[in-house]
């Protein structure tokens, strides 16, 4: 029994440094072009975030002549929820999005993204 005790902690260090590396976080940071895919059609936006930590920061150019959006949002593991916020003269349209992270690509729920319907999200890392 005794000359197990290292067998032992030798696989419990190794279980316990392979549960951990799938928590590790990567860094979002840079351009990405978010699709939308939604009943009135296709629409490709181009995004830049600036993670720290958990806090996600940047702007989101939605490609109609207005010019970019400022964006918030968080990431932890590998769930994303962003989102911003277009002026109107109805009211302030807040576009919100969640999803998954994977690697330099994103997946995103179902989601109503105002007057372009609801829809799925995708965006890849350029």
């Amino acid at each position: 029994m005794i000359k197990l005790v290292p067998e032992i902690f030798a696989v419990a260090t190794l279980v316990a440094g392979l549960s951990t590396a799938g928590l590790a976080q990567s860094d979002i940071s840079g351009i990405w072009e978010i699709t939308l895919d939604t009943q009135t059609g296709e629409q490709v936006w181009t995004a830049t975030f600036d993670q720290e930590g958990t806090t996600l920061e940047g702007e989101i150019d939605m490609n109609d002549g207005e010019g970019p959006l400022p964006l918030a949002g968080s990431l932890e593991g590998g769930m994303i929820k962003w989102g911003f916020i277009v002026p109107d003269l109805d009211g302030d349209m807040p576009i919100n999005f969640s999803g998954e992270v994977q690697g330099a690509t994103m997946k995103g729920d179902e989601g109503s993204f105002v007057w372009y319907g609801t829809g799925v999200w995708t965006a890849a890392k350029q």
